[in-house]
């Protein structure tokens, strides 16, 4: 084994470009394959290890289980060359590695407490394994002071070896969305930090042979920590902020998309599109990561907190939007057909993490309606296994349906035309547009009941 903290960075650049440097890649999710693919690509010689014996099992026939652009060719490629194979066996592959990096999930539980379970496990595991000189990556987002409180305590006492002496500890949270992994791990720059300058380098060295984007380095963990949480409950705050907006503009008889644009126009003006709410593995669980630690500091974050519950509520409010819509022309959601368009967290992806569409969903089944899904980017049989009646078109999915509700603004759905929608669907029908892609003026003169995030100009 090779005892990274020892090389000078440009000769581990060398020997990991030569293909004599072994790295694990403990998580084999959305983001962790990824990773390990673009480690092999670089010349590594790299295990991947996952839990799910499915998921190494295809990956060791040189097939990806997710739906991410780019990667299948990458599997196959690295596992013909031996560069890249799987395996469900943590402490074995740590045994056999110069660097791990783990990529596991950091959730948060029934109560919203943070949930680190899972990376907690896994050190327990690598632990067993790992040898003097080895380095181990955290990508995972956590609470400012979690990796070194606890999950290097958890390292050192299961391994009997000493963080900073005996091993190296680097930090670099993942920036990176579903749906162009590849694409944002290559090129985004990355905040970097470490227990100590070796770790530091040795961390930087790895990474650079895999992203093209700048590394940034931080004085500590810690602080690359919190960067990781404000950049992303920045976004959170904003579309919460956009969101209230958009309900004031709803019942002001104000358009806020022409009003957002027009504020925009001010360059230091940067609203953003409200919708049905938030979703994926990021803006609905790391803000209360933060908030779980300033608690521990005697620090409220009211705003963070906040916006966090205007987004929660926002599937609430398209069901009172669809309520709203049916009742003006005689009609309720109990009993009433309703089709919602789109599952997803986000367009043009196949993943539901955190998903409003399904705080709707459940919403509108407590209220009676009869519910049938059109989503391009999932089978019947899939929608199917959540619960839910759908339907293999859109054309199916809307015929004579008394309100379409449009979650999420697949490329698919960008072509919507009103007067399409309104003869297909039943009398009176009610459009709900939660994407912004339906012209309201159009929909209004299609005879349909026109109902919009932040789209005030149907109040007298």
């Amino acid at each position: 084994m090779v005892n990274l903290l020892e090389l000078p960075p440009e000769e581990l650049k060398r020997l990991l470009a030569r293909g004599d440097i072994s790295i694990a890649v403990v998580g084999l999710g959305w983001m962790g394959l990824p990773t390990a693919c673009l480690l092999a690509e670089a010349g590594a010689k790299v295990v991947g290890v996952d839990i799910n014996p499915s998921v190494v099992e295809r990956l060791n026939k040189g097939t990806s289980h997710l739906d991410e652009p780019g990667l299948e060719r990458l599997v196959k490629k690295h596992m013909r060359s031996g560069k890249f194979k799987a395996t469900t066996k943590i402490e074995e592959a740590s045994s056999q590695s110069d660097a791990i990096v783990i990529v596991v999930p950091t959730l948060i539980d029934q109560s919203k407490k943070p949930d680190y379970s899972a990376i907690e496990n896994v050190c327990k595991e690598i632990s067993k394994g790992m040898h003097k000189g080895s380095l181990i990556i955290f990508t995972g987002t956590c609470g400012p002071g979690v990796t070194e409180r606890i999950t290097r305590s958890i390292l050192e006492k299961h391994s009997g070896l000493k963080a900073g002496e005996d091993f190296g500890v680097g930090y670099s949270p993942l920036r990176a969305m579903g749906g162009r992994a590849l694409t944002d791990l290559q090129n985004y720059n990355r905040v970097v930090a470490g227990i100590d300058k070796k770790s530091l380098d040795s961390t930087c060295a790895i990474l650079s042979a895999m992203t093209e984007g700048e590394l940034i380095k931080v004085r500590n963990i810690r602080t690359a920590e919190a960067t990781k949480l404000f950049e992303t409950i920045y976004r959170d705050v904003n579309i919460g902020l956009a969101n209230e907006f958009a309900i004031f503009c709803e019942k002001a008889g104000i358009d806020y998309m022409e009003a957002m644009a027009a504020a925009n126009s001010q360059p230091y003006s940067h609203l953003l599109i409200p919708g049905a709410g938030v979703g994926g593995h990021c803006l609905p669980v790391y803000p209360y990561m933060l908030l779980d630690e300033a608690r521990s500091h005697g620090a409220k974050l009211k705003i963070v907190k906040a916006s966090r519950s205007i987004n929660e509520d926002m599937p609430r409010h398209i069901v009172g939007l669809a309520a709203d819509g049916l009742k003006s022309i005689g009609k309720s959601l109990r009993r009433g057909r309703v089709t919602v368009l789109g599952i997803s967290y986000r367009p043009n992806v196949k993943e539901v993490r955190y998903s409003p569409s399904f705080e709707l969903l459940s919403l509108l089944k407590r209220r009676g309606a009869r519910i049938t899904i059109y989503d391009p980017r999932f089978s019947c049989d899939e929608i199917g296994r959540f619960g839910y009646r759908a339907e293999p078109t859109l054309k199916k999915a809307i015929e004579k349906a008394d309100c379409v509700i449009i979650v999420v603004a697949h490329d698919e759905f960008k072509k919507l035309d009103a007067r399409e929608l309104a003869a297909l669907m039943g009398r009176s029908p009610v459009i709900v547009d939660c994407t912004h892609l339906v012209d309201s003026v159009q929909a209004e003169k299609s005879r349909a009941i026109y109902r919009g995030v932040g789209q005030g100009i149907w109040t007298k």
